[in-house]
């Protein structure tokens, strides 16, 4: 007898409560793992990460509902491995790290879906703030926590591109975000 994908969806996520209810809360920065960016640029793809970041996971699997997530990011820290388009990110046209110097995201409460979890919150960049869905993955590993994941955004709902740059026939607007973490327990309770 077959048994229905939702079933078998929920027997995972039970297996993982044990592990994942163990700490209230976890925590991590940029030395737990990576925060990626993707863009296209001329039709050809390039991607970056953030230097500096932190994020702060509140998760509870026998209460998601309640679970709250929050990542603050160094503008300036974006890297592409390319100083010219470097320089661009970081200045006035995009990120405008010196006026704009940190882009947020806050989500409250998750939602199952198959094998991850959905989180829809606030992501202010350049002092813009829309709503955006991350989709992630939970994966407990001894005595740390496996955070993967994305989201998909288009920059221009964000001013990200300024004057030639609202042009999308030279940079697209989608903008691919990825993240592979590894937390660990959060004893100090400290917001990022």
């Amino acid at each position: 007898m077959a048994i229905p994908l939702r079933l078998k969806s929920c027997a995972v996520l039970m297996t993982l409560l044990p592990a994942i209810a163990t700490a209230a809360g976890w925590r991590g920065d940029q030395h737990s793992g990576a925060l990626q960016f993707t863009a296209t640029q001329a039709g050809a793809k390039f991607s970056g990460h953030f230097g500096e970041f932190k994020v702060k996971f509140d998760f509870d699997a026998a209460n998601p509902a309640k679970g709250v997530l929050d990542v603050a990011i160094a503008t300036a820290s974006a890297d592409t491995a390319d100083r010219e388009r470097d320089e661009l990110l970081h200045g006035r046209d995009f990120f405008w790290a010196e006026h704009f110097p940190q882009a947020t995201y806050h989500a409250e409460g998750f939602k199952p879906d198959g094998k991850a979890w959905v989180a829809i919150g606030q992501l202010t960049l350049r002092g813009v703030t829309q709503p955006v869905t991350v989709r992630f993955e939970l994966k407990p590993k001894q005595k740390r926590l496996g955070m993967k994941g994305g989201a998909a955004l288009r920059r221009l709902e964000f001013g990200v591109g300024q004057g030639d740059w609202t042009e999308t026939n030279w940079l697209a607007d989608p903008v691919d975000v990825a993240f592979d973490l590894s937390l660990q327990p959060d004893t100090a309770a400290a917001s990022p």
